[in-house]
C-alpha cells in the first residue's frame, strides 16, 4: 500500500469538537465548584497529536458562532491544527461531556450534552471534499455517522468522492447510546468498501458482529469480508493490540503507566499508529508507536497527549524505556 507524495497535508479529518468540563483533583461534581473546561473530540483527539508530532493536519467542523466556538477554535490552533474549514455557524449550540475522574479503577463517569449540536446540522459542500482530497490521509471514526442522518450522509461523501491515491483510515469506536448494532453494520457495509486501515475494539467487534473469538480468527473473518488489501488493527486496551496486512499478522504488547486520565488513550494509539505509517515506518513499529502514546497519554489530564515534541519523540524512538514497559 503506498502514500502518494507531493501532497501539502499529511492528515485531514472531519468530526464534532465538544468541550470537555471535569471537577478539579479528582473530586466530584456534587463536591466541587470549580470545574476545568477543556477541548476534546476522537477526531479532533488524533489531529492534536499528528500535529504535536509535526504533521501537517486539517480540521473540518461546524461550530456555534459564539464565544464557545471561538474557544474550541483557539485551542485547536493552539496544538497546530489547522481550521481553514472549520465554520461558525448560528444555528445550533456547542456540545459538551462532563467527565468524573474519581473512580479510576473501575472506570470514569461520562455524561454527554451534545443533542442539536451545530456539528451535528452542518452540510458538507463540494469545496469542502475538495479541500479534503488534499490529504495524504483522511481519517474518519464511527462516532460522526451516529450523530444525525447529516453526518452519515457527510462521511459518506467523503468516503466516495476520495481519490484512489488517498489513504482512508476509519476508527469504528462504536457507541451504543448513539446508534443499535444493525444500524452501524448497515453503514459498515456502505464504507468500508472504500476504507484503507481499520480500527476496531474487540469488544466492539463482539457486539457488532455477534460473536466472540480469539484474535487472529477476529481479524482473519473480517479480512474474508472486506478484503485483504486492507489493514485490519484490532485492540484490546491493556491486553494490547493484533495486525493483519495480507499474510502478516502479530501482536503487539501494551505498555504500562500511572493512570491519570484514560479518556482519549484509543485516540492516541491511532494517532501513533498513523504517525508510524504516514512516516514508512513497518507495520509492527507503527503498533508499538500507538501503544506507546496511548501509554504516554494515559499519564496526562486531559484528551491530548500534550507534550511538546521532542519530548514525544523522544518517548516514541526509547527501545528501551523501562519507565513504560510492562
Amino acid at each position: 500500500m503506498m502514500i502518494e507524495g507531493g501532497n501539502m497535508i499529511d492528515v485531514i479529518s472531519y468530526g464534532e469538537v465538544m468541550l470537555r468540563f471535569t471537577p478539579e483533583r479528582y473530586r466530584t461534581f456534587l463536591s466541587s465548584n470549580t470545574w476545568n473546561v477543556e477541548v476534546g473530540g476522537t477526531e479532533a483527539n488524533v489531529l492534536v497529536a499528528l500535529s504535536l508530532l509535526g504533521l501537517k493536519t486539517e480540521f473540518i467542523s461546524f461550530f456555534p458562532d459564539n464565544f464557545l466556538g471561538f474557544k474550541a477554535i483557539s485551542e485547536l490552533k493552539k496544538y497546530g491544527v489547522g481550521v481553514e474549514k472549520v465554520r461558525l455557524i448560528p444555528e445550533g449550540r456547542m456540545g459538551l461531556y462532563f467527565v468524573e475522574l474519581h473512580h479510576r479503577s473501575k472506570g470514569i463517569r461520562v455524561l454527554y450534552d451534545r443533542r442539536d449540536s451545530s456539528f451535528s446540522i452542518g452540510v458538507l459542500s463540494d469545496t469542502d471534499l475538495e479541500f479534503i482530497r488534499k490529504a495524504k490521509l483522511i481519517h474518519l471514526t464511527g462516532v460522526t455517522p451516529s450523530l444525525s442522518e447529516v453526518c452519515k450522509s457527510n462521511v459518506i461523501k467523503i468516503c466516495t468522492s476520495k481519490k484512489d491515491s488517498q489513504i482512508l483510515s476509519f476508527d469504528i469506536n462504536y457507541r451504543k447510546k448513539l446508534w443499535g448494532e444493525k444500524e452501524c453494520r448497515r453503514f459498515l457495509d456502505i464504507i468500508l468498501p472504500f476504507v484503507d486501515i481499520l480500527f476496531v475494539k474487540k469488544e466492539d467487534y463482539n457486539l457488532l458482529f455477534e460473536e466472540e473469538n480469539n484474535e487472529e480468527k477476529i481479524l482473519y473473518k473480517l479480512q474474508k469480508t472486506y478484503g485483504k488489501d486492507k489493514i485490519y488493527v484490532l485492540t484490546q486496551g491493556e491486553e494490547g493490540c493484533s495486525v493483519l496486512y495480507k499474510d502478516e499478522y502479530f501482536s503487539q504488547q501494551a505498555y504500562n503507566t500511572d493512570v491519570v486520565d484514560r479518556i482519549g488513550a484509543g485516540d492516541a494509539f491511532v494517532a501513533g499508529f498513523l504517525y508510524g505509517y504516514l512516516k514508512g515506518k513497518d507495520l509492527k513499529n507503527s503498533a508499538k508507536y500507538g501503544s506507546l502514546l496511548a501509554s504516554i497519554k494515559m499519564s496526562i489530564f486531559g484528551d491530548f497527549p500534550a507534550l511538546d515534541r521532542k519530548t514525544l519523540l523522544d518517548l516514541l524512538e526509547s527501545e528501551n524505556n523501562r519507565s513504560v514497559e510492562r
